[in-house]
């Protein structure tokens, strides 16, 4: 099976949604569309857009990869954990990262 077949890539976010015990009410809810939207792109019917199947990518347990995109050798994976900590926060806790994180750089000052 090729990497950009979209029964490839429906199969992997449904078993990575499944893995997670997300619902697809849940996942939908967490990357901003609609469930039956996500019903769709599941069942391959449709392939999510870049910026959907990115949202996908920092919810659920995947790595971008498995799809066929290398990332650049410049990429830390530090910054992925953070990135992908922040991308799934909602407003209260990007108000409360952004609190510690203003503390911890005005202390190396």
């Amino acid at each position: 099976m090729q990497f950009d077949d979209k029964y490839y890539i429906a199969k992997r976010i449904k078993l990575a949604r499944k893995q997670a015990g997300l619902t697809q009410a849940e996942l939908s809810e967490k990357i901003g569309i609609s469930s039956k939207q996500l019903s769709r792109i599941e069942t391959g019917d449709y392939i999510p857009s870049l910026p959907t199947f990115l949202k996908i990518i920092n919810v659920l347990p995947l790595d971008i990869k498995e799809f066929g995109v290398e990332s650049s050798p410049e990429t830390n994976p530090l910054k992925d954990k953070i990135f992908k900590l922040i991308s799934c926060a909602d407003n209260k806790e990007l108000e409360l990262f952004y609190r510690i994180a203003d503390v911890i750089v005005n202390q190396i000052k």
